[in-house]
């Protein structure tokens, strides 16, 4: 059976839980365009990343990955931005899961640059059955005067359901965000994703409403430093394993934000990633 690299819509893969007994190394290439509808502010833009996890027979994952952002922008000077996550996740301790991680940001948009995420999650899980889980993020700003730290707190539970060699495996998650600014401004937004697996083959749906403004997502690995103000979105995703160590994966994820100029637009990111495990 052909080894699949299950990644959400962002472009990174999740090793939160490894629950084989052999050591694996996964690596991921991701490439996903920006759009967005209304043009009169930004026009377009793209990130590319590589992701690397490595899971060890004692539980240990070590997840590190790099991205370059570039935005282009109608007037003014474009957005060119590096992202770096490392993360550390400890599945040893039977049912437990713990994890921490930081993430930091190089950009030449002053208000935001050497920006820092630090994160740490608990999970408690029942292999292949389900979980309940908790992180907490916090991001300081150094060079914004306005928007200097930022709280996030996810909980999170996920169900696996159906057979995987009849109807195949299902995961359904749900999810709530909730952001505490410096300000003291505060936003919600609740999230639904159902995951299906069934031989090769890899299929996501999700949707979520709400607001969110300088949210982080996919455990840590994305970090929304602008001021752009988002309402809810969908997304979709589709993978298959060509071989045993070798995956493709491409999906669309689609938002309604209001950018920092007043402007209500549709944003939408095209992902496309291979994956090979070792």
């Amino acid at each position: 059976m052909k080894t699949k690299i299950f990644t959400l819509i962002g472009g990174i893969a999740l090793c939160y839980a490894h629950n084989s007994t052999a050591a694996q190394t996964d690596i991921l290439l991701y490439q996903a365009p920006h759009s967005y509808d209304d043009k009169s502010f930004r026009k377009d833009g793209t990130t590319t990343g590589l992701y690397a996890a490595y899971s060890s027979t004692s539980g240990y994952v070590f997840e590190g990955a790099v991205e370059k952002t570039q935005i282009d922008y109608k007037f003014g000077t474009d957005l060119d931005q590096t992202d770096i996550t490392l993360a550390f996740t400890n599945n040893s301790q039977g049912n437990h899961s713990y994890r921490l991680g930081l993430h930091g940001i190089s950009t030449d948009d002053k208000n935001t640059d050497k920006a820092l995420t630090a994160f740490a999650g608990y999970r408690y899980y029942h292999p292949y059955d389900d979980y309940y889980e908790a992180s907490l993020y916090y991001t300081g700003y150094p060079d914004n005067k306005t928007d200097q730290q930022v709280w996030q707190i996810v909980p999170k539970i996920g169900k696996y359901l159906g057979d995987p060699i009849t109807t195949g495996t299902f995961l359904l998650q749900s999810k709530l965000n909730l952001i505490a600014r410096e300000t003291g401004s505060s936003y919600f937004s609740a999230e639904a994703e159902i995951y299906w697996y069934y031989g090769d083959v890899s299929l996501n749906v999700g949707v979520w409403k709400g607001s969110q403004l300088y949210a982080v997502r996919n455990d840590g690995f994305i970090v929304y430093n602008q001021g752009d103000k988002h309402t809810g979105g969908h997304k979709f995703e589709a993978g298959y394993a060509l071989t045993d160590n070798f995956s493709l994966k491409a999906g669309i994820s689609q938002e309604q934000i209001t950018e920092t100029t007043g402007n209500e637009v549709d944003f939408s990111v095209y992902t496309l990633s291979l994956g090979f495990t070792f």
